[in-house]
């Protein structure tokens, strides 16, 4: 009795792990799944950039100088007007003073000479009058000829004299104005000792420190518009076929998040320069500028990465790209039908890395294994979430 007992008890516990075995077995396998669904598909380019103003300024040392006061830092914001960088050049200010000095003193000359000239002129006409009211005395007989040659040569001195202060006047005034456009020149040159910004905007660049010489040439400051800026990448020749002026662009850098800004092409350089890419080979790539809207986000010098759009198909049916397997060329899906594993082979179309365009094979609300690369056994029973 005992014994029929036991077995009894044996074949329940046999029994039970069989069932449980079959039900782990046979159970539906949870799958992660999408739908077939119509919606927008673009290809393009994709490639590295960098945020940069969209107009920047340089500037540059006129002179040898000596850097006095540095007012503000590389990153400031500006305004027009607002002094940048306060220079001395003391060689310069002797010149300009002593130019200046020879200046005024050239100006008292020249008032010298032309109240001279002038003194002249009326002396030399108050004595023509003279010597012709002496000539007709001397037709009158009431003047002898001796008073009359006196006043002639006077009217000859006065008259060579004038002659010779009218030169010295004219040298002298073309002395002082040359002088006077060499203390222009000169205080042209002391202005720019001071560099004031033309623009509102903000310091790109300042390499230069209090108290430096800096050289005629040297690089002082760079200044970018403020809220004006641009990306620039460079584009693989070979893949600018589909590159338009115009052509969408979608921004994206890990700064921005999951968020992509929408840009366009602004302009397509017309010669491709030689690069060396991180792995060192040479490559020819083709300077592309992007127009963006302003982000407080993205400063110059920052890198994004740019989908510079060359097709873009819209209300077709799409499937994420992971969606697809390929094996021997041939492009499939493991589509989900009754609950059931079945595989479908698929023509695609174009495709941003995300999503990608099917052309034939499915129909729009079929299911799928989101994750082809599962690859799980055709005609296996699933359970899914959607």
């Amino acid at each position: 009795m005992q014994k029929g007992r036991l077995k009894l008890y044996a074949a329940a516990g046999i029994a039970a792990m069989l069932v449980f075995t079959l039900f782990f077995v046979f159970r539906p396998e949870e799958m992660d799944t999408v739908r077939v669904v119509k919606g927008e598909v673009s290809s393009g380019v994709e490639e590295d950039g960098y945020v940069q103003p969209l107009e920047d300024r340089n500037f540059y040392a006129t002179q040898t100088a000596r850097i006095t006061e540095l007012p503000v830092e590389a990153g400031d914001g500006v305004s027009r007007g607002q002094v940048l960088i306060n220079m001395a050049n003391p060689d310069l200010d002797v010149i300009l003073a002593e130019t200046r000095a020879y200046w005024r003193q050239s100006e008292k000359s020249r008032d010298g000479y032309e109240a001279a000239a002038a003194s002249l002129r009326l002396l030399l006409v108050d004595e023509r009058r003279n010597l012709e009211r002496y000539r007709k005395l001397f037709e009158a007989g009431a003047l002898s000829r001796t008073e009359m040659e006196q006043s002639s040569l006077r009217v000859e001195r006065y008259a060579k004299d004038l002659i010779e202060a009218e030169a010295r006047l004219a040298s002298v005034s073309a002395l002082s104005m040359g002088l006077q456009q060499q203390v222009l020149e000169l205080e042209r040159k002391h202005a720019e000792l001071t560099l004031i910004s033309p623009i509102d905007g903000y310091v790109l660049e300042l390499p230069v420190k209090k108290e430096q010489v800096v050289m005629a040439g040297e690089f002082l400051v760079a200044l970018g518009v403020k809220d004006e800026m641009e990306i620039r990448s460079d584009v693989l020749s070979d893949s600018l076929g589909g590159v338009r002026v115009g052509s969408r662009v979608r921004i994206t850098a890990p700064i921005l998040g999951d968020f992509a800004q929408e840009g366009h092409v602004q302009k397509i350089y017309p010669l491709a320069e030689e690069k060396v890419s991180p792995l060192g080979v040479a490559q020819r790539r083709v300077p592309v500028i992007i127009a963006f809207p302003v982000s407080e986000l993205l400063k110059p010098g920052y890198e994004v990465r740019v989908f510079i759009e060359t097709s873009r198909r819209e209300d077709t049916l799409i499937l994420p790209v992971e969606s697809v397997r390929t094996e021997d060329g041939v492009r499939k899906v493991f589509r989900v039908e009754e609950g059931r594993i079945g595989v479908a082979k698929v023509r695609t179309g174009i495709t941003d890395r995300r999503m990608v365009e099917i052309l034939e094979g499915l129909e729009e609300g079929d299911k799928v294994v989101r994750d082809a690369s599962l690859d799980p056994r055709e005609g296996k029973r699933v359970r899914t979430s959607n």
